[in-house]
C-alpha cells in the first residue's frame, strides 16, 4: 500500500507511514472501524438492558413465588447480589469501552448511558425507597 501523501511504498498492514509517519488509515478502513465501534456499542448496550428485563421480572415475580419469610429473604438477597453485580460489571465495561475507542460521536453516547446507569444504580441500590 502507498502512502496517500508521500506515495512512499509500504507494508499492508502497516498504520503509519515509514518515510512521513502519515496515517495509512484510509477512509473506507475508518469507516468499517467505525461501524463495528457502533455495532460493539449497541450490543453492550442490549446487553445492558437485557440484564434490566432480567432484574426487573425477578423483582416482579419475588411477591409471586414467596409465600414465607424465609424465602422472601433469600430472593431478596438474590435479586441485590444479581443486581449489584450486573451494575458493576455493566459500568466496568462501558467505562473500558469508553477509553479504547476513537470515534468522538460513539464516546458522547457512551457518556451518556454512562452516567444514566450510575444515576438508574443509585436510584435503584442505594435509595431503592423512601418510605
Amino acid at each position: 500500500m502507498n502512502c496517500i501523501r508521500c506515495n512512499a511504498p509500504n507494508a499492508p498492514e502497516a498504520k503509519f507511514c515509514k518515510n512521513c509517519g502519515t496515517t495509512m488509515i484510509t477512509p473506507e478502513m475508518q469507516t468499517k472501524t467505525d461501524h463495528q465501534t457502533i455495532k460493539a456499542l449497541l450490543i453492550i448496550i442490549g446487553v445492558d438492558y437485557l440484564l434490566s428485563a432480567v432484574m426487573f421480572l425477578i423483582q416482579k415475580a419475588t411477591p409471586l413465588v414467596s409465600h414465607n419469610d424465609g424465602d422472601f429473604a433469600r430472593i431478596d438477597l438474590v435479586y441485590k447480589v444479581y443486581g449489584w453485580t450486573s451494575d458493576i460489571v455493566t459500568l466496568a465495561v462501558m467505562l473500558f469501552f469508553l477509553a479504547t475507542i476513537k470515534n468522538q460521536t460513539v464516546k458522547t453516547a457512551l457518556i451518556a448511558f454512562i452516567v444514566l446507569r450510575f444515576i438508574f444504580m443509585l436510584g435503584y441500590r442505594v435509595f431503592p425507597f423512601f418510605l
